[in-house]
């Protein structure tokens, strides 16, 4: 399966440390590292590791006329991770490849992020109706840029059937109105941020919420962390809605960064290979607990086995 995901990369700058710092102390990390990170470019590396194609479309930030040495260690990364980056990336000469600075809590997990973008462009309507989608099966989107995304997603559905790919759309940030997205896609991925946000106090409750504003036959996705996620496919009924609990890891949560992105991506895997809603639920989140209890991304090892 040939995915295409729009969204973001960046570089991520993370320390490991015993235990959240109080401000205005001193305290030293247990380990410190860059990676690769961004919505859409983990959700791309979970791909890959899954079987599936993944290719990255998104902008990069370059030094005058050449690759900034941060850029060329994300696009390494992706060559590293069997992610394939699009030649068709929109490029910005003069710009800082957005990083974040997170802090990695070693007692449960957690991380806390702080993210810079200091300008660098985002993908317009023009730069995606300049690609040639015919070799995808499948496009998602990271929810982000809102009014040129929502301008995107409205050029996808308006596309002759036969032309008309399956899309995705992750609903994420509070505040952003990343809602004005959900009308449109046929997988709708909406946090526990949001869904709180609109005074939902749980997975079952949210997906109710959000039941009648996703167009018919949609998959619409509530995770909600530590309790697992729920789902429905909308039809002319109520909702049915179907669950699954969450899998934590035996040896307890090493790593919760791009636990999200882990989940949206086999939510992806699953619904593009025509996995049944329940099966999918669960194996999502099965993948979601395996990748909390180790650091990074690159020790999944053989998730595939979770589709089968």
């Amino acid at each position: 399966m040939s995915i295409l995901c729009c969204g973001l990369v960046c570089l991520d700058q993370v320390t490991v440390v015993r235990k959240y710092p109080l401000e205005d102390t001193d305290q030293r990390s247990i380990n410190q590292y860059k990676t690769r990170g961004g919505n859409a470019s983990n959700s791309c590396t979970v791909l890959a590791t899954l079987g599936m194609k993944p290719t990255f479309f998104g902008t990069l930030a370059y030094d005058a006329e050449n690759l900034s040495p941060e850029t060329r260690y994300v696009l390494d990364s992706f060559q590293k991770a069997g992610v394939t980056v699009h030649p068709d990336c929109p490029k910005f000469p003069g710009h800082i490849c957005p990083n974040s600075v997170i802090l990695l809590n070693e007692q449960n997990g957690s991380r806390t992020i702080v993210h810079t973008n200091l300008g660098l462009p985002e993908l317009l309507l023009e730069d995606f109706t300049k690609l040639d989608l015919a070799g995808f099966t499948w496009i998602h989107f990271e929810g982000r840029n809102n009014t040129e995304l929502l301008k995107i997603l409205q050029h996808l559905q308006s596309l002759p059937e036969e032309n008309r790919i399956k899309f995705s759309v992750e609903v994420e940030k509070v505040g952003r109105n990343h809602e004005e997205f959900i009308p449109y896609a046929d997988l709708v991925l909406v946090s526990k941020d949001i869904a709180k946000s609109h005074g939902c106090s749980n997975k079952e409750d949210a997906i109710k919420n959000f039941y009648h504003k996703v167009k018919l036959g949609c998959r619409l996705i509530v995770a909600w962390g530590e309790d697992g996620a729920a789902g429905t496919i909308r039809t002319d009924e109520e909702a049915v809605v179907l669950s699954s609990p969450a899998f934590p890891p035996t040896s307890g949560v090493v790593d919760t960064i791009g636990a999200g992105d882990t989940f949206n991506a086999a939510m992806i895997a699953c619904t593009c290979l025509n996995i049944p809603l329940q099966q999918s639920l669960t194996t999502a989140c099965k993948v979601a607990g395996k990748k909390v209890g180790i650091q990074g991304f690159s020790n999944l090892g053989n998730i595939q086995e979770f589709l089968q």
